[in-house]
């Protein structure tokens, strides 16, 4: 999993690269004079053609007795909060007010309550311990030139919805394009933050769309940088992993993986699947869900997402084809007026 989210080393020696791209060592920055077809920007918004929205999972009785606890707790909550810290400061626009009180929801508060399996003293603590991180970061208010490096060569980005209206991250590892781990890691945390202010009603999770075609070890990141990430994806945005699709995975991808899932948590492993696009039906499936040759479980393309809203180098049959000034312009109009409505609640 340490390869997921655009982190890991600018590869030396890729893979053979589909038709459609170009080899890791000869991509460059994406530009009109690079791209053979007019450029297409990247879908933001979602609209209600998209397909069913998903239910946020209900509470029990006893979580819904812990959420109404901590809504009781806000107040204690949010007191003494501390300012941003001095790294952070460097990166965000100061203008960009917090907020807490309006990421304070029933729905955000119910993620926390669901993960620390409705225990009360736990789901409180990993509260003010995210809501600590939000003051001293405020990843909300990270500016789009700190990370726009990282989304040069379009390596990860957001881009439309699946089949329930999640929000789909493409990633493509072998377009790695820098070394600088906190760096990726801040672009993370800004796509994440960009897909969740554009989650329509009613969903609150992520899809993940991976090309694994090219996938490696020379992707890999230090523990230390792993662990880093894995703590703010887990501590700071519960419940928001929805489908990690791995598509075209190479024979020793889906070894590796049989020897690790088992050290996998359940719910997690149940959000990973497996695609093979070449295959019209996925491999049979056990009871539980699982390959019968295998540990790994394999579903049809279609199973998540619309084949005519998949991009094409996902082997779907949208002809999008990232383009870093078009994407560029569309992520800072986003920021812009993402700022401009918060200053607007302060009014």
């Amino acid at each position: 999993m340490r390869s997921l989210f655009g982190l890991g080393k600018a590869q030396d020696a890729p893979a053979s690269p589909k038709p459609s791209e170009k080899a890791p060592s000869e991509v460059v920055e994406s530009t009109p004079e690079n791209n053979d077809k007019p450029a297409i920007p990247p879908i933001f918004d979602c609209t209600d053609s998209e397909g069913s929205l998903q239910e946020i999972k209900a509470l029990s009785a006893d979580e819904k007795a812990v959420l109404d606890r901590i809504k009781a707790d806000i107040p204690e909550l949010i007191q003494d909060l501390p300012q941003v810290d001095a790294e952070s400061s460097k990166f965000i626009d100061p203008e960009v007010p917090l907020d807490i009180e309006d990421w304070l929801t029933d729905a955000c508060i119910s993620r926390y309550v669901r993960a620390r399996k409705g225990d009360y003293e736990d789901t409180k603590r990993a509260l003010r311990k995210t809501i600590e991180w939000r003051a001293a970061t405020r990843p909300h208010a990270l500016r789009p030139d700190v990370v726009e490096i990282e989304s040069r060569t379009g390596k990860m980005y957001f881009n439309g919805f699946d089949k329930t209206s999640r929000p789909v991250i493409y990633m493509y590892n072998h377009r790695q394009n820098t070394r600088e781990a906190d760096n990726q890691i801040r672009w993370v945390v800004y796509t994440l933050e960009l897909c969740i202010r554009h989650m329509p009603p009613g969903v609150e999770k992520v899809a993940l769309a991976i090309d694994a075609t090219h996938w490696g070890f020379s992707n890999s990141v230090s523990i230390g940088t792993a662990k880093k990430f894995l703590d703010i994806l887990s501590n700071h945005y519960p419940e928001r992993l929805g489908r990690a699709v791995v598509i075209q995975p190479p024979r020793f991808f889906v070894g590796f993986y049989n020897l690790v899932s088992p050290f996998i948590d359940p719910v997690t492993k149940a959000k990973v699947a497996f695609v093979n696009p070449n295959d019209p039906a996925p491999q049979p499936q056990t009871d539980n869900g699982t390959s019968a040759n295998s540990n790994s479980p394999w579903i049809a393309v279609e199973d998540c997402f619309d084949r005519e809203k998949l991009e094409r180098d996902c082997y779907g049959n949208w002809e999008f084809q990232y383009n870093h000034p078009v994407y560029w312009k569309s992520v800072e109009d986003e920021f812009a007026q993402h700022k401009a409505e918060l200053l607007a609640k302060q009014h």
